[in-house]
This record gives structure tokens, C-alpha cells and sequence, in this order.
């Protein structure tokens, strides 16, 4: 009992927390780490397994686990003297990642379902394993060749690693596609699924907008566009209108008052959104009053933000880190984004 206490109210100090996300590291690219994630039995499910075994780590250390990873989440990004505290900690998110999407192809069943329909379980960790796979830098570097050689908006490509991972949770990619078509109309009043859904596109989306942008600015020639949403110019430049204040107000806002801001009436808001084709957003946004369309615009900013931080939260969940943008893309769909649809 007394040593539970210590270990509450202890710090980890900067060595301490470079030595728990170096013995991470070590632990998640062992071989013993790779042949327990590949038992389906004894690991129902791998991802939950791995935090369990990174959080493992803090105790040894002589921390406890919430307050260990509290303080790697807190981490001074302006200190200069945290550089290479913070380089560690990209580097044990980026093995979690890799260790993460390799458990998955480990676990892959000889013959893939072609019937039965997809379990919400099975949906939410497949938005998930595709969250993660957009943040790779190998993800990312594949993009880029890919607008090199192409000159392409890399869509296609960002679809076709998104049906790899349906197989490699069991699911014919065909199959999977048509049970994700089904999301809405089977979880009609499912908040968590309407929002992770929701996630998962913006996701696609940033990650396909950030990489061609990083093709021009080096230089590269502007990809062949795919044909363009609805666009409405007043709206943009009313919505962008709102984009400061709802930045300072989001910066301000902690953890937990982001987590708490999605409650159960503003994610079946999100779920209805999502729900609407093009032209129907642009008639919800227009619909909303002034102090509306502020919430819309700080509700799309935490929706990144927690997308950014996501499924990593220094060593107690699932590692997803991106940029976090915030555009009208939201409301009237991203000029540059692979089509969803086309998957589902």
C-alpha cells in the first residue's frame, strides 16, 4: 500500500522517461514482443496488449504507469533542452506504430471472410490501423514517389493500403468495402462509430493533402486533380472568419476538456454531418446561426487535434500522430482527398 503511494505521487525525471522509451523500443522489436502479439488466443486483441506491455515498463522503473505517461505527454516542446527527450519519444510512437501494423499482418487468417459481416469492434480498430498506417514516414515517403513518378494525386494509393489492412483483419477487401458502406444505415445512432468514421476520413484526407503539398514546395509539378467538390466562396470566407477565435479557444482548453467536449449530443451531431453528401454539408453549415458556426469550427479543430494526439497518449493508447489542420475541406469536402466512397 505504501509503495502504491510512492509511486502516485512520484515524477519520472527526464532520464528516467528516456529510459523507459528506450526499453520500449527494445521491448516492442524483440522477437518474444512479435511471437506474443501473433497468438490470437492469449491476445484477443493486439493493440491493447501492446500498451498494456509499454506500461509494464514504468513500474520497473519505480513510476507509476498514469503518472509516467502523463508527464511524456506534457513534454516542453519549446524547451531546448527536451530535443533529444523529444526525438525518443517520436522514435518509441513510430516503433508502436510499426510493431502495431506488423502484429496485424502476423495475425492474418489463411482465408479471408467473405460473408459475414463486419463486428463494430472490427470496424473501430480498422479505422484505427488506418489512422496509424497514414502517420508512418514511410507512408508518407511512399506518397511522394508516388506524385514523383505519377504525378498524381496519390488517392488510389492511400485506398489500396486501406484495403490491405481489411485483409489483414480477415476480411476480403471487396467484402470489407461493401460491410463499410453499410456503417450508417447499421449504426445509424452509434456516436463512437459516426465519429471515428469521421476521423478516419480526415485522416485520408490530411494525409493526402499534406503530401502533396510537400511534392510542390519541393519543387514538383501541381498532380492531376480529381473532379471537384461543390464550393461555396461565401461560406469559406465566412467559416474562415471564425478559424482565430476558435484556434486561441481550442489552445486553451486542456486534455480533459477536450475529451469531455464530445459528448453524447455533439457526436450525433458529427455522425449526422458526416452522413450528408457534398451539397447537403454546405446546406447544414449555411443553416447555422453565428455562435453555431463558431462551435461547428472549434468542434472540427478538437476532432483533429485528438485525431494528432489520438491513439498515443505517451505510451497508454494506440500511436497516431499528424499535423492537425483545419480547412473547409470539412464542410465542403477536400479538393485534393482520396473519394472514400470509392472504397466503400
Amino acid at each position: 500500500f505504501c509503495r502504491r503511494i510512492v509511486l502516485k505521487m512520484k515524477k519520472p525525471t527526464k532520464q528516467a522517461m528516456l529510459d523507459f522509451l528506450s526499453a520500449g523500443v527494445k521491448m516492442m522489436e524483440s522477437e518474444a514482443t512479435r511471437e506474443l502479439l501473433k497468438d490470437k488466443k492469449a491476445v484477443p486483441h493486439a493493440g491493447h496488449k501492446l500498451i498494456e506491455l509499454q506500461r509494464a515498463q514504468w513500474p520497473i522503473l519505480g513510476f507509476d504507469a498514469d503518472i509516467g505517461c502523463k508527464a511524456l505527454d506534457e513534454i516542453d516542446g519549446k524547451d531546448e533542452g527536451n530535443k533529444v527527450l523529444l526525438a525518443e519519444r517520436l522514435r518509441f510512437m513510430h516503433t508502436a506504430m510499426r510493431t502495431y501494423l506488423q502484429a496485424l499482418k502476423d495475425r492474418r487468417p489463411p482465408v479471408l471472410e467473405k460473408k459475414k459481416p463486419l463486428p463494430r469492434a472490427m470496424i473501430l480498430e480498422f479505422f484505427d490501423a488506418c489512422n496509424t498506417r497514414m502517420d508512418l514516414p514511410e507512408t508518407k515517403e511512399v506518397l511522394l514517389k508516388y506524385l514523383t513518378t505519377e504525378c498524381k494525386v496519390p488517392n488510389e494509393l492511400i485506398i489500396d493500403m486501406q484495403t490491405q489492412l481489411l485483409e489483414d483483419l480477415g476480411y476480403e477487401k471487396e467484402h470489407g468495402c461493401a460491410m463499410l458502406s453499410r456503417v450508417p444505415q447499421d449504426f445509424p445512432n452509434d456516436a463512437e462509430v459516426g465519429q471515428k468514421m469521421q476521423m478516419w476520413k480526415m485522416k485520408a484526407s490530411q494525409t493526402c493533402m499534406a503530401a502533396v503539398k510537400a511534392h510542390q514546395d519541393a519543387g514538383g509539378e501541381l498532380p492531376q486533380l480529381p473532379a471537384m467538390p461543390p464550393v461555396d466562396p461565401e461560406l469559406a470566407k465566412e467559416m474562415e472568419a471564425f478559424v482565430p477565435k476558435a484556434r486561441d479557444a481550442v489552445a486553451n482548453m486542456s486534455m480533459e476538456e477536450k475529451s469531455s467536449f464530445f459528448d453524447e449530443k455533439r457526436m450525433k451531431k458529427m455522425q449526422v454531418f458526416q452522413n450528408l453528401p457534398p451539397e447537403g454539408r454546405i446546406a447544414y453549415v449555411k443553416r447555422l446561426g453565428s455562435d453555431e458556426k463558431f462551435e461547428f469550427m472549434k468542434m472540427q479543430m478538437i476532432a483533429a487535434d485528438m485525431m494528432r494526439r489520438g491513439g498515443y497518449q505517451a505510451g497508454q493508447a494506440q500511436p497516431n500522430q499528424a499535423p492537425a489542420a483545419c480547412t473547409m475541406d470539412a464542410v465542403q469536402g477536400p479538393s485534393t482527398a482520396p473519394a472514400q466512397e470509392q472504397m466503400m
